[in-house]
């Protein structure tokens, strides 16, 4: 395989530059022969119309590269070439991740665990601890977005040891405080979380979780700030779920703050 030209493409797909991207993937297949080397190069083919949110297209061009690659455990007993595995593991977590932008979160959250429970011992490896650590975190984080934090907990505790994404773990293992009214450790867990930088779309639920954390905790001023950060980027779907503006209300009643209070009472109302 010609190493320039993947690093050129992978440079491009980095870049946000998913089409071209995809082109110079496909091209540098067509003249790879090793059939593992040219599935991992169609595996980031897929992985760029992901990104351009061509799902149908992305599933297709995964199952064109098991037909292309066949599939076997390596036996613990001898030396085995484990690319092979490694390419099947991959594509499962690819098929994950579409479920997950999909908004299939069940699915998506099937898909990892089936595929821990069909690989755990190979997992279990230290040459597999990687897609170990990328398996667990993502069924962590799609439990806790289907409300099942309790199933989450101890995943996000292990996930403590791993090398990334370190944000979102502290960020959903906060959550998992909070829920658990275990509000000085939700409160240390989100600060971190928003220390270490989360993505956008994270940032103000973060906030918010930690204002409510601060509010429990008595610290009403500081409880006050979180919120408002919290609504200057969050979406009208979010501000509404979490109830922010009766936040805001009770948070500015308990500071003595009148006149706030009030203006977010008007807010809170149903329109």
């Amino acid at each position: 395989m010609d190493d320039a030209r993947f690093l050129t493409a992978c440079r491009l797909q980095d870049e946000g530059k998913f089409r071209e991207a995809f082109d110079e993937f496909v091209k540098l297949a067509d003249d790879t022969e090793n059939p593992i080397d040219k599935g991992g190069v169609l595996l980031n083919a897929a992985t760029t119309l992901s990104a351009l949110g061509e799902y149908d297209r992305a599933t297709e061009q995964l199952n064109a590269i098991r037909m292309l690659v066949p599939s076997f455990a390596p036996s613990p007993s001898e030396e085995r070439d484990t690319r092979p595995l490694e390419l099947e593991i991959d594509i499962s977590i690819e098929e994950a991740n579409i479920y997950r932008y999909q908004g299939k979160a069940e699915e998506a959250l099937d898909r990892l665990s089936d595929l821990l429970d069909r690989h755990r011992n190979t997992l279990s490896q230290p040459d597999f601890r990687k897609a170990y650590e990328i398996i667990q975190t993502r069924r962590a984080f799609l439990l806790v977005d289907l409300g099942r934090w309790r199933e989450a907990w101890p995943i996000l505790e292990e996930a403590q040891s791993f090398e990334e994404p370190k944000e979102m773990i502290a960020f959903y293992l906060g959550h998992c405080y909070l829920a658990a009214q275990e509000y000085i450790k939700a409160e240390q867990k989100l600060t971190e979380s928003l220390r270490l930088g989360l993505p956008d779309y994270l940032q103000y639920r973060a906030h918010c979780e930690l204002g409510t954390a601060l509010y429990m905790l008595k610290d009403y001023r500081q409880a006050k700030e979180e919120f408002e950060k919290s609504v200057e980027t969050a979406d009208p779907g979010y501000i509404k779920q979490s109830k922010i503006w009766k936040w805001l209300e009770n948070t500015c009643r308990n500071l003595g703050l009148r006149d706030e209070a009030e203006r977010f009472a008007r807010l809170a109302r149903p329109s």
